[in-house]
């Protein structure tokens, strides 16, 4: 690897470690976020990309979505407890993620070292997942707000995974036609593991919707191994890809 992007979820902060890493091993870090929206009742991942850390509104909107984060935290610690027979469920995860914001795959680690599910999969399917009983919906931001922000940092804005969301062709083609009315920029379509039908569905709803395209492992950590950092298909041939035209250097 030459070139990657740091897109944690509704932050900030690991880019100033990441950028030293960077680097030392000589590779260009982009600064970027993940940020989570709410659309039409459901939740979308917007990647902002060659992101100006020092914007303010960019820095407002990561502060309130880390408030979100951390009041969602604190219910589905409190409803782990009673589900799952619990004591202090938000407190002993923040122990073990290191931070008062932790996301549902780490609630899932910990309920698989307290012996409470199998692996992180069942703990999803058992407790996490939309519709089971320590899911908690969050009052993200709006897809509008969330690109206007990343523009306003000077960044790209393209929709994370478009397959994960479990979209018929139809929904996935009305959500992108919203997501280019706001001003979305591009569309990620090289990502390890898609299907045939996958992949064609995102050929041509890039071309259809004029959108770049981008690349990414969605890495969360090294036991995921089916999600290697580096080992990513082509983009296809006649795209544009997010990152032509941007200059790329070590010095990132």
């Amino acid at each position: 690897m030459t070139c990657l992007a740091l897109t944690d979820h509704d932050t900030l902060a690991g880019l100033p470690e990441a950028g030293e890493a960077a680097r030392q091993h000589e590779i260009s870090l982009v600064n970027g976020i993940e940020l989570s929206v709410r659309h039409e009742n459901r939740e979308y991942h917007v990647l902002g990309l060659w992101l100006d850390t020092d914007c303010g509104q960019l820095q407002e909107r990561v502060a309130a979505q880390q408030a979100a984060r951390v009041n969602r935290a604190r219910e589905i610690g409190r409803r782990l407890d009673r589900a799952a027979t619990l004591a202090n469920t938000y407190e002993r995860t923040c122990e073990l993620a290191g931070t008062d914001a932790p996301g549902r795959p780490l609630f899932a680690r910990f309920l698989e070292e307290t012996g409470r599910v199998r692996n992180q999969r069942h703990a999803f399917n058992r407790y996490l997942k939309q519709g089971q009983s320590a899911f908690v919906a969050t009052p993200w931001c709006t897809l509008d707000e969330a690109i206007a922000d990343i523009h306003a940092a000077g960044g790209t804005a393209v929709l994370a995974h478009p397959q994960a969301y479990g979209m018929t062709r139809k929904k996935l083609r009305q959500f992108l036609a919203c997501f280019k009315e706001a001003g979305g920029d591009g569309l990620e379509v090289a990502m390890p593991g898609l299907s045939p039908q996958q992949s064609a569905l995102l050929d041509e709803c890039w071309q259809h919707f004029d959108l770049q395209v981008s690349a990414g492992s969605d890495f969360h950590s090294p036991e995921q191994k089916w999600l290697a950092l580096g080992r990513l298909p082509p983009v296809p041939n006649g795209a544009r890809p997010v990152w032509e035209g941007r200059e790329i250097s070590t010095n990132s």
